[in-house]
């Protein structure tokens, strides 16, 4: 028998957004979805991830648990007699944990029988670490995991198994031959009562409202085919339920089906130090075939499956980092990083090696390795870090504090080391000798010391400070390296005076050139701010945002005007401006102007990130409050919040934010792609990273109830708090803008029977104002099969599969219209025997 409970996910959290969520069971499927090109390529991958069960080696204080599994939905725990305890997070407080405070619903699945202890049953190749504390010995790293546990026999004959996934976990029964599935007894403690409703559901009544298993399915596997047999639930009295099986081929094996489809969606912190609530996606990475994700959270039912600790002590935020395979099937590896004070990952960069780089703000007792640099032996809170860990995660190479106060938001790696930068108000930064500037933050009013920015480069290994300087303006936005060796530094805040870029020596002891509008705009405004930056060969992009109407356009730019009059729309019997976003391309040495555009609407917009891609195109996000924000391209949205009109709000109509994402020509004169994202609340991104495909993964915060959202992803309702993070896939192909582009269909997914022939059917495709002249299947995951035939059909040979098991299969369609537009869609087959 295999019984699998389905867990809904209970907060948006780290990955909801345009490719990340969908209703399950119960829940309504009422919000509404943006058909871009790659909508499925995120969410039904997490939906479906392989979460490994992870052995509890002294990391859980809980001594008794032995295995668990931190899933999209909560923590499932085995413990070392072979129960299953499942910790659900809610918004309300019905059953605190221990240590934490914090609002869950647990309850537990006990085998009448005696299992014995669980034991890994399969090896997982996912390693996962813990690095909490300043202690070194209770780090561990590498701890096993598996990804499915054997319980033993609680009755004669009836093996029990266990395998977890993104949003599910199943109970296997494994009843052999001749034995007797009316044995099967499970008794379930934690809820108020067990009972079977009217479409043979069995209902589990809790304090919250009530948890479904759907009325189970019942099969046996004969000559490849799956044949139903008559099963339903037994409630017994005390929480004990079993099954009635109706007649079958007691010579085989039995299997059993039913799913658990619970209504609990959202969750928070409800009373969250200092007020902060919010879900943060900072940094997003992309390496080969995997993705890379870090962040900060405070919310107690953020997806820990990521890297998040539920002992969160004092409910005080952590940093996280996690690596996804690049189809975001499996959970690679996942790490905490943390302390019992604020915690967060700024940033980070993947080294050649395959190492990962991170930085962030450290609480007091921040893990610091052997021989790494710290400023003064101990960490204030507030201090900043910067760490590596090895590719896998399963190991914290160097952890150094180079910071005492404030922390670096920034950071890059080249020239032999790790440079990074901040803001700051402390005097007693441990400015290196010869460094730039070894002055900092002038007393202003009051005595308040101003903030300035700082930069500084610590070796590769961290063991060592190499360079350390104060920069002046107010906070560094952004930093690369360029291939020369040159340091390229934005400064961009949008509260400050003004911004710049300067180019800086590899030691920092010299600003070689520098580039700032302020002081120089007739527009009567010359607030430029330089909120990103990357560096080419000879050349370096940056974009920010702009209340200049007399920015240096180059001929031929996109755009040549601020706002869409010219006069950045000044607003008001003063006719103050507002900004408009700008992309601008520079010689090295920042003396010419070799392409500058602006992108905006008739409102605010800025540009918060920006990407390369290898063709020399130019990909930015950021967010936008203009309803005439320019749009076009493949699967674009073009309509800002959920009204067209950024949602106005309040006593003045005062619009709220959509994100916006853009690919531009290298040479800044086409605007290839342009959409909104978001919904009717506030959109912040605040991440972007190009994959070696042309997607384009877009990450921030999202204040918006009804965010984007597709079908098959993990969550697709809004959970509260001052803001949940988001992540979206998006394929930004390019539109001729009078043609509409095609849709593709590639048919619905497929369950199937190894080594049969399975056809594939893109005939449900079309184009709205012309016609399809070409379809193009291919593999983009799973074991390798040979596709035949061309057009809408293509047909392949279901790969062999052992008895049990299954292998996922992921094709995509791509069509080109008569215009030459592109769209594509994916399709799922899944062979099990």
């Amino acid at each position: 028998m295999r019984i699998r409970v389905l867990l809904v996910p209970l907060l948006a959290g780290l990955l909801s957004g345009n490719t990340i969520a969908a209703p399950t069971g119960d829940s309504p499927e009422s919000r509404a979805t943006v058909p871009l090109p790659a909508r499925a390529a995120l969410s039904e991958r997490l939906a479906t991830a392989r979460v490994p069960f992870v052995a509890n080696r002294g990391q859980l204080p809980q001594a008794q648990v032995a295995f668990y599994a931190r899933t999209f939905a909560g923590t499932v725990y085995v413990t070392r007699e072979s129960d299953l305890v499942y910790a659900l997070p809610m918004q309300q407080s019905v059953r605190p944990v221990a240590d934490t405070g914090m609002p869950v619903l647990a309850f537990r699945e006990r085998f009448a029988g005696d299992a014995g202890r669980p034991r890994g049953e399969e090896a997982s190749a996912v390693r996962v670490s813990s690095y909490r504390g300043s202690d070194p010995a209770r780090w561990r790293a590498g701890l096993s995991a598996w990804n499915s546990l054997d319980l033993g026999e609680p009755w004669p004959g009836i093996r029990v198994s266990v395998r977890a996934g993104g949003n599910n976990v199943e109970k296997l029964l494994h009843v052999a031959p001749g034995a007797d599935p009316r044995l099967i007894e499970i008794a379930v403690d934690g809820v108020d009562g067990l009972a079977v409703d009217a479409r043979g559901r069995l209902s589990l009544s809790t304090p919250r409202g009530e948890l479904y298993f759907t009325a189970p399915v019942a099969y046996q596997s004969i000559d490849g085919e799956n044949r139903p047999v008559e099963v339903a639930y037994v409630a017994g009295e005390q929480g004990h339920y079993g099954f009635r099986v109706g007649d079958y081929d007691h010579r085989r094996e039995l299997v059993i089906d039913p799913l658990l489809a619970s209504t609990y969606l959202g969750g928070h912190n409800p009373s969250p130090p200092g007020n902060y609530d919010d879900d943060w996606i900072y940094a997003i990475a992309t390496s080969g075939a995997d993705v890379y994700v870090a962040g900060v959270t405070q919310s107690p039912d953020f997806p820990i499956v990521l890297g998040y600790d539920d002992n969160l002590p004092n409910a005080y935020p952590d940093g996280f980092v996690a690596r996804l395979s690049g189809d975001l099937s499996t959970i690679i590896a996942s790490t905490y990083i943390g302390t019992d004070n604020f915690d967060r990952v700024s940033d980070l960069a993947l080294d050649s090696d395959g190492t990962v780089v991170i930085t962030g703000q450290a609480g007091y007792g921040f893990p610091v390795t052997a021989g790494a640099y710290t400023w003064s032996g101990a960490t204030p809170t507030g201090g900043g870090f910067v760490a590596r860990f090895s590719a896998d995660l399963s190991a914290l190479l160097a952890s150094a504090i180079p910071t005492p106060q404030d922390f670096p938001y920034r950071l890059a790696l080249g020239n032999g080391g790790v440079y990074f930068g901040g803001s700051t108000n402390n005097i007693d930064f441990p400015i290196t000798p010869g460094a730039w500037r070894d002055t900092c933050c002038p007393a202003g009013g009051f005595g308040i010391r101003e903030y300035n920015g700082f930069a500084g480069k610590l070796s590769a290994d961290l063991g060592s400070l190499q360079a350390m300087t104060y920069l002046g303006g107010d906070t560094v936005s952004g930093i690369a390296v360029a291939p020369d060796g040159s340091v390229y530094i934005t400064d961009g805040t949008d509260n400050a005076i003004t911004g710049y870029i300067a180019r800086f020596d590899a030691g920092l002891t010299n600003r070689e050139n520098y580039l700032s509008y302020y002081g120089i705009s007739q527009s009567g405004s010359s607030r430029t701010y330089f909120n990103d930056v990357v560096a080419g060969d000879g050349f370096v992009v940056t974009a920010g945002q702009t209340y200049m109407n007399d920015l240096p356009v180059t001929p031929g730019a996109y755009d040549g005007t601020c706002g869409s009059d010219g006069d950045c729309d000044g607003i008001g019997p003063l006719k103050v401006p507002v900004p408009d976003g700008f992309v601008a391309k520079y010689s090295a040495d920042l003396q010419q102007t070799l392409a500058l555009t602006y992108l905006g609407g008739s409102d605010i917009e800025s540009i918060r990130a920006l990407a390369l891609g290898s063709n020399g195109d130019i990909y930015v996000t950021g967010e936008t409050m203009s309803a005439d924000f320019p749009t076009t391209g493949a699967g674009a949205d073009d309509s800002c919040g959920g009204d067209g009109q950024c949602d106005p709000t309040g006593t003045y109509n005062t619009p709220t934010a959509d994100a916006f994402v853009a690919r531009l020509s290298g040479d800044l004169s086409q605007l290839l792609y342009g959409s909104y994202l978001g919904g009717s609340g506030e959109e912040h991104p605040l991440a972007l990273a190009l994959d070696g495909n042309g997607l384009l993964y877009a990450a921030g915060f999202t204040r918006s109830s009804d965010f984007p959202t597709t079908p098959g992803a993990i969550d697709n309702s809004y959970n509260g708090g001052t803001s949940d993070a988001f992540v979206s896939l998006l394929d930004p192909v390019s539109g001729s803008g009078s043609n509409l582009p095609p849709l593709a269909d590639a048919g619905e997914d497929q369950q199937v029977k190894p080594l049969r022939i399975v056809q594939l059917d893109g005939g449900g495709s079309s184009d709205p104002d012309g016609s399809i002249v070409s379809y193009h299947w291919s593999q983009v995951f799973g074991p390798e099969v040979r596709l035949y035939g061309t057009g809408p059909a293509a047909a392949f040979r279901a790969p062999w599969v052992a008895r049990g098991s299954g292998k996922l299969l992921v094709f995509e369609l791509r069509v080109t219209d008569d215009s030459g537009d592109t769209a594509t869609d994916r399709v799922r087959v899944i062979a099990r025997r």
